[in-house]
């Protein structure tokens, strides 16, 4: 199981699949973590309870938001190397009655417990989901690892034709590409204010 995997194959063998899938196949493993990857980039943070160190850059608001949602406790809170301790937790942050950023934006280093206790059913069904399309993709051969770097823009009936959108503002995708509502929903549920957790224990 790969560092950041929010599943593991035992998970994949409680769905439905097709008799020539060999979840043995060291693909998996890799669908799987790239998969666990760009949930966990969406949402900002590992999701599941783990303890992080984050920097942040304050300004003078007396709320400072961390990311990681739900936070659960607070271990230490310094400013430029300084222990703080005139701060109180509140709603996925620390509130601190003067305000951050005293002396104009400062970074504000944060030793904290988050996330969830266990991987949200809804969460370990999307993962598994991306796996299983990558999987089914895969035994095409060659052709189904081909990326998707257009949408469909327009159908004709007559004579049936299709047009894609492509070029620059279009990314290449794959089945492990979340859309960006998707991304969207992940950072608002997990408190991902544009701040990630890059470091955790």
């Amino acid at each position: 199981m790969g560092l950041l995997a929010l599943i593991t194959v035992p998970d994949l063998e409680q769905y439905p699949l097709p008799a020539d899938v060999n979840l043995a196949d060291p693909i998996v493993q890799v669908l799987i973590d790239s998969a666990s990857a760009e949930v966990v980039d969406a949402a900002g943070s590992p999701i599941v309870s783990t303890r992080s160190t984050v920097a942040l850059l304050a300004g003078r608001a007396r709320l400072l938001r961390l990311p990681g949602l739900p936070v659960t406790e607070i271990h230490s809170v310094t400013v430029a190397g300084q222990p703080v301790v005139d701060w109180k937790q509140a709603a996925g942050g620390l509130y601190r009655p003067s305000g951050w950023g005293e002396d104009g934006a400062e970074i504000v280093t944060v030793d904290y417990t988050h996330g969830l206790p266990a991987l949200p059913a809804d969460i370990k069904d999307m993962v598994c989901r991306m796996v299983i399309s990558g999987l089914l993709n895969a035994s095409e051969g060659a052709d189904g690892f081909a990326l998707d770097n257009g949408r469909l823009s327009s159908v004709a009936i007559d004579d049936y034709k299709e047009s894609y959108a492509t070029g620059d503002t279009v990314d290449a995708i794959t089945e492990m590409s979340l859309p960006q509502r998707t991304r969207e929903r992940l950072a608002k549920r997990f408190g991902n204010y544009g701040a990630k957790v890059v470091g955790s224990l």
